[in-house]
């Protein structure tokens, strides 16, 4: 083991891995309670999956996998000490999260337009909790990602910096991974 190697740590400011790791809790316990409610009625819930869109939320799915890997790409770009490089797969990947509201926006106004909101069935509850939470943080997600692109396109490339990329690469996976989780639960189930 080299001497590097023993002090390694997790990427990003350990204050943003608290936040992710708080967020991953709430949202697991969504996960058990709409699982429990799932199971009390069953055929409730198919109906109203029935009802959905999976071919938006595959699009969504490989909308946000893509932009997790650009923004993997900007942390190794910055970490080679490319800050411009980095703000291209930030802007990149920022657009694709603009995509995945658009898309999710449409599935909104499709729902919400035929009648449909959180009080109309318990699955329908979870959905709009559930990917209404999820909508939300994406668009701070975008946020932290454009930001990011505009200053490292200032070709700002401190330890800090590398810090902040990699902290909102954590978060941008954190959304990926719960997409992941959402998609089968709420359309494939």
């Amino acid at each position: 083991m080299t001497s590097s190697s023993k002090h390694r740590s997790l990427p990003g400011d350990v204050a943003w891995w608290m936040f992710l790791t708080a967020e991953f809790l709430t949202l697991g316990i969504f996960f058990v309670a709409y699982a429990f409610s799932r199971a009390g009625d069953v055929e409730g819930f198919q109906a109203s999956q029935a009802e959905l869109h999976p071919q938006l939320a595959f699009a969504n799915t490989l909308i946000l996998i893509t932009s997790g890997f650009f923004a993997a790409r900007g942390v190794l770009s910055m970490q080679a000490e490319k800050p411009r490089t980095c703000s291209k797969w930030y802007a990149a990947a920022a657009i694709l999260g603009v995509a995945f509201l658009v898309i999710k926006s449409m599935e909104y106004a499709d729902r919400l337009g035929a009648g449909i909101n959180l009080s109309t069935s318990t699955f329908y509850f979870f959905y709009f909790f559930l990917t209404g939470f999820h909508y939300l943080h994406v668009v701070l997600g975008v946020g932290f990602l454009s930001w990011m692109a505009a200053k490292t396109h200032r070709q700002a490339n401190t330890p800090q910096d590398l810090s902040n990329v990699e902290s909102c690469a954590a978060f941008w996976h954190m959304l990926d991974l719960v997409w992941i989780v959402l998609f089968p639960l709420l359309y494939l189930a």
